[in-house]
């Protein structure tokens, strides 16, 4: 009886280098697997805005630059800026197109959603003959109100599309009226190196 625990204790203590070691080859192949984030912009107004209500019958058109502050951290890979967004001569009531303005530079470890500011519109907006500048401001402790100012984004829903899955929010400005429309991408991919 002794010798056949003996044995069994002995077959246990033989298999378990064998475990880690399968263990060991697993968990890098775990480790791999990251994500990479994109961020795209579109631009329109709300119908009640006075920007359309100027120039009804004709069309309303804007060039505008949009100020968007991103702070995204990880292991692999850091990004804080603003990054100005020109969108060029678009129609107020059809909206801008879609387009990426931002990407993780590499692939990384998930660790949370990027934090997305939009802090500024500027721009002109043209009904038939008349101009009408924009300058809305996101609101900071210590100053002055802005005339025209960038709210707090909410979020509006998710979803998926030809790109991938997404989360979209929307800022909108208090006397503008315009509605800047963010779609935040969660793309898989492949990690390549460890932390720089």
């Amino acid at each position: 009886m002794l010798k056949s625990i003996l044995i069994f204790l002995g077959v246990i203590v033989a298999a378990a280098p064998v475990c880690a070691i399968e263990e060991q080859s697993a968990s890098p192949a775990a480790d791999t697997r990251g994500i990479q984030h994109l961020l795209y912009l579109a631009v329109r107004s709300d119908p009640s805005s006075n920007l359309r209500a100027q120039g009804r019958d004709e069309p309303s058109t804007a060039r505008l630059v949009v100020n968007v502050q991103i702070s995204a951290h990880s292991r692999e890979s850091n990004f804080y800026g603003v990054l100005p967004v020109t969108i060029g001569d678009f129609d107020l009531v059809k909206g801008s197109t879609d387009r990426e303005i931002w990407r993780d530079e590499r692939c990384h470890h998930e660790r949370g959603f990027p934090k997305i500011t939009v802090t500024g519109i500027d721009g002109v907006v043209t009904s038939g003959q008349q101009k009408f500048s924009v300058g809305a401001r996101y609101r900071k402790l210590g100053l002055f109100l802005p005339r025209d100012e960038v709210l707090a984004s909410k979020r509006v829903g998710e979803g998926s599309d030809d790109i991938g899955a997404y989360i979209a929010t929307r800022t909108e400005t208090k006397q503008s009226r315009l509605f800047v429309d963010l779609k935040l991408y969660t793309m898989p991919c492949v990690l390549t190196s460890g932390p720089t």
